[in-house]
């Protein structure tokens, strides 16, 4: 029995963050960091078009690494700038 929830563990570790990005919450901690869409563009990699349609609500399904990404940019966690998926 102890190796069957040592697997399943396993299992549970490998699926991604399953989060959807809360562009508004992107939006104003930048903007109350005082940082730009251009600076958080270089401190990230990411095309400066791409955030600011991320902003919007645009791209709903970014990969985890870019969520991950311009949250160590802006130097908050992960869940101050997403929302979680609930699955229906």
């Amino acid at each position: 029995m102890e190796r069957g929830r040592t697997l399943a563990s396993r299992d549970l570790s490998c699926q991604s963050l399953s989060v959807t990005p809360n562009g508004e919450a992107i939006r104003a901690i930048r903007e109350a960091k005082k940082l730009s869409i251009r600076a958080l563009s270089r401190c990230t990699g990411l095309d400066r078009g791409y955030l600011s349609r991320l902003e919007r609500g645009h791209i709903r399904q970014p990969a985890d690494s870019t969520v991950e990404a311009i949250a160590a940019a802006m130097r908050v966690s992960t869940s101050a700038i997403t929302h979680k998926e609930t699955q229906t």
